[in-house]
């Protein structure tokens, strides 16, 4: 599954560094996954609804 682009641009700015730890801890996924994101490339279908869950949640919050 592809991020939308405004999901993505959002993750990309709010990533607080680009170690692994600090972005599993941020959004629950792996550099691996965040560089996916960066390039436009699909991620899986689970990582990505992790990831919109907790955007989510940080935006209600």
């Amino acid at each position: 599954m592809r991020l939308p682009d405004d999901i993505a641009d959002y993750v990309l700015r709010s990533c607080p560094a680009r170690t692994e730890e600090a972005v599993m801890s941020r959004f629950g996924i792996s550099y691996n996954t965040l560089r996916k994101i960066e390039r436009g490339e699909p991620i899986r279908a689970s990582v990505a609804q992790r990831l919109l869950e907790r955007i989510a949640d940080e935006r209600v919050a």
